[in-house]
């Protein structure tokens, strides 16, 4: 069996809206900013992240079946309620985004609501392909991956007694261009 590099993708991705911002630049003024690549941006981020939040769900409880925004939200909650609380930073470009944050009163982020709207009727909800969207589900994919990485690591680890913190996992994540950074990790590691 091959294994899913989830990290892989989302460099991909990365790349993508690096090239993005030569030409929309990211900033609260032009969250509003909607186009086709943005639409297309938008649609892969969100399927990459149901793709990882399946397989996030399967790691914190292997019987789970959750398939649902609502039904990741349920899993992820009830073990990492750290993941809402989450901001993320596009340090460049003095951004931060909490993805999750609706996660904490049991409603679906209003970035994922907004891709349903586009990926089911484009034609109506072209506009919600936006800059905004768009970055707001980046960054939750961002999140989606560390914990993710962090979680398959850390099974094994605790298996011998041994605990990982999330910064280990952030350091051994290469990512080529470093678009986006997580306060936590940094508050930590500048603590050190």
């Amino acid at each position: 069996m091959v294994e899913a590099n989830y990290w892989q993708y989302y460099l991909s991705l990365e790349e993508d809206i690096d090239r993005l911002f030569r030409y929309i630049e990211p900033s609260e003024h032009n969250f509003s900013a909607y186009s086709v690549e943005l639409t297309r941006l938008y649609l892969a981020i969100c399927s990459e992240i149901d793709v990882l939040l399946k397989a996030y769900c399967k790691l914190l409880d292997a019987g789970s079946f959750a398939s649902k925004i609502n039904e990741y939200a349920e899993v992820v909650v009830s073990s990492k309620k750290s993941l809402c609380s989450e901001t993320v930073n596009l340090q460049r470009f003095g951004l931060s985004m909490t993805p999750f944050y609706e996660w904490e009163q049991r409603t679906t982020p209003v970035w994922w609501k907004k891709h349903n709207g586009v990926k089911h009727n484009r034609d109506v909800n072209f506009r919600d392909a936006n800059l905004g969207n768009v970055l707001n589900s980046f960054a939750a994919l961002y999140l989606l991956n560390l914990y993710y990485y962090h979680e398959r690591s850390s099974i094994e680890l605790r298996k011998q007694g041994f605990f990982e913190p999330l910064e280990a996992t952030v350091v051994s994540l290469k990512s080529r261009l470093d678009l986006l950074k997580i306060d936590s990790v940094l508050l930590n590691v500048q603590e050190r």
